[in-house]
């Protein structure tokens, strides 16, 4: 706890002296947030700000879009609705048993949850 207390106590100290030299420590004529703003006001500045929002704003369109195809549910369901219903009877000896397990660990889970 004490270990904690001092490393907030650095982080807000050392957070403290980059806001000091950010705003008051004069380079040159004018503080480094004085310069940060000049630079940002330029035309270039501005254009790069235009640029990057209408990249950010395709990236997101695609990744939605990406996204969107993802959680649709298949056209089709893989072929297992066209099993044949003899190989289908078959195959319910195999994992039938595995269903009705499927239900005594959903009531356990249930019941330990409680």
């Amino acid at each position: 706890m004490i270990r904690r207390s001092l490393r907030l106590m650095w982080r807000g100290a050392i957070l403290a002296f980059l806001v000091y030299v950010l705003f008051f420590v004069q380079l040159g004529e004018r503080s480094a947030f004085q310069h940060l703003m000049r630079v940002a006001d330029t035309e270039e500045a501005q254009e790069l700000g235009r640029e990057v929002g209408a990249a950010t704003e395709r990236i997101t369109k695609e990744i939605g879009g990406q996204v969107h195809d993802v959680t649709q549910p298949p056209a089709q369901d893989a072929g297992a609705s066209q099993v044949p219903e003899t190989i289908s009877d078959q195959l319910q000896g195999i994992v039938g048993h595995t269903y009705a397990r499927e239900k005594h660990i959903d009531t356990a889970r249930e019941e330990q949850s409680q």
